[in-house]
């Protein structure tokens, strides 16, 4: 496991800053572990895991060596200071529910100059740690970017902090493992609709793989 922080890829200062303290506190209070790096992408792509907490965000950027993009509530960028410093994080302003075509518009945008952008297609988090259905939007926005998903598996953070508990309960074990690239192209010969549905069930599958591995004592190299 390398320290993303400690990438040659190029970031911004106060990127590559909040990644190496991002890293710190994670390694610190919830004994951080990272599987996968191996399939580092290099191009356009969403990272798609399951969400069950506040820390997932946290857990997803820290772990990946190359700055990634979010979409945060519009009104955080209206408070004082809190906007700016979201915005050198690359956070761009949410504007409507996920589903609508602005935001839509929004991502494919990021996706067709090469960003990468975190995304948790189940919509919302988890009530027990259970992966929820993906919702099929994640499938059309790689449809129009022609780029790729990177699934990914988080785990500890439910029992870190789960959307039940105000607060987190440190020493747990949290971390992510990043699974084989899924590619538009494998899909792109069939109808719109089926490939949608297709490349769903693939990611779908691809985290479950990816959290059997981890349960099955994280050995080799994930699916």
């Amino acid at each position: 496991m390398k320290a993303a922080y400690k990438t040659k890829r190029k970031m911004s200062c106060i990127y590559r800053f909040v990644l190496w303290f991002s890293w710190c506190f994670l390694r610190l209070f919830f004994r951080f572990r990272v599987y996968g790096q191996e399939h580092y992408y290099d191009g356009a792509g969403i990272i798609a895991a399951n969400h069950a907490s506040y820390l997932d965000p946290v857990v997803l950027s820290s772990a990946w060596p190359e700055e990634v993009h979010f979409l945060a509530k519009e009104p955080l960028f209206k408070i004082f200071g809190l906007g700016w410093f979201i915005r050198k994080l690359n956070s761009h302003p949410l504007k409507g529910t996920a589903n609508d075509l602005g935001v839509i518009k929004q991502i494919c945008g990021l996706l067709k100059t090469g960003k990468k952008v975190i995304l948790f297609p189940e919509g919302q988090r988890s009530y027990d740690d259970k992966l929820l259905p993906i919702k099929p939007g994640v499938a059309l926005l790689v449809s129009k970017s022609n780029s790729a998903i990177i699934p990914a598996y988080i785990f500890g953070t439910f029992e870190a902090w789960s959307r039940n508990r105000s607060f987190p309960s440190f020493g747990k074990k949290v971390g992510c493992v990043f699974g084989t690239p899924i590619k538009w192209a494998a899909f792109s010969h069939l109808d719109k609709r089926e490939a949608q549905e297709a490349l769903a069930k693939t990611l779908t599958d691809a985290i479950h793989a990816l959290k059997t591995w981890y349960e099955s004592g994280a050995k080799g190299s994930p699916p």
